[in-house]
């Protein structure tokens, strides 16, 4: 049975009843690392399609796996409801569509949300350690697990910006236990190294085991498919754009 939503001007379409415990997402940012480790989790769990997003502003763009694989979409799997950005979201969409997920999440009564994203390695600290950005619920509910692991939590002066500071900041308001896990990154590509030790982390704080050694191995592939969706985005995005007359 399909079920609908709406979260301001974002229609979220759920074609199965699902009732998560945990929320991951990732998004195209810092060495495209939220994107590879949600893309890993959904492909190694052999995760469910269960949703999709619709925004007046998501890229116009699909391809064709198993059916039409669509821009903004949601998989379930051992008690996780995954969102995968198929595209980079749209720089429009950088607000509703995050500040929709976390909303939908609530409401769906998610108690524990994990984020995936990266940090630029030309800050990188001499531990190296990935750095995480909780919630203070996450910080009172994890307390003990994050002494043990020694987490670093996310310098001051570095901050976090895009979708995953909007989630972060609508769990923070609603006191909902969430973390972003952010490995250093390269910035100028696709890095799944780095998204292979994010999914480390995720796996201490869920007890979920995937198995990371193809990541490893990915780099050259994830970096061509990365450049071939952009381009055919930005095509379609200039046969939208209305022509120019001069006088």
């Amino acid at each position: 049975m399909t079920r609908e939503l709406k979260y301001g001007k974002v229609r979220v379409v759920l074609s199965e009843d699902v009732h998560p415990e945990t929320f991951l997402a990732g998004f195209h940012g810092v060495g495209h690392v939220g994107w590879i480790a949600v893309k890993h989790v959904v492909e190694k769990l052999e995760a469910q399609r269960v949703g999709y997003l619709f925004t007046q502003y998501m890229p116009p763009f699909v391809n064709v796996r198993s059916g039409i694989r669509t821009p903004y979409e949601l998989y379930f799997s051992q008690g996780m409801l995954i969102f995968l950005p198929n595209v980079p979201v749209s720089p429009k969409d950088f607000i509703s569509v995050p500040e929709a997920l976390a909303e939908l999440s609530i409401t769906l009564g998610v108690k524990l949300s994990v984020l995936f994203g990266g940090l630029d390695a030309s800050y990188k600290e001499p531990d190296a350690k990935p750095r995480i950005a909780p919630t203070r619920a996450f910080l009172l509910s994890k307390e003990d697990l994050i002494k043990e692991k020694g987490y670093p939590v996310l310098e001051e002066h570095l901050g976090i910006v895009g979708p995953l500071a909007i989630l972060l900041s609508v769990f923070e308001a609603n006191n909902v236990p969430a973390v972003a896990i952010l490995p250093y990154a390269a910035a100028d590509r696709p890095d799944p190294r780095a998204a292979a030790e994010a999914i480390k982390v995720f796996q201490e704080i869920t007890g979920v085991r995937i198995s990371v050694e193809e990541l490893l191995e990915q780099g050259e592939r994830l970096e061509k498919e990365v450049a071939e969706v952009e381009k055919k985005i930005k095509e379609a995005m200039r046969e939208r754009e209305p022509p120019m007359y001069h006088v």
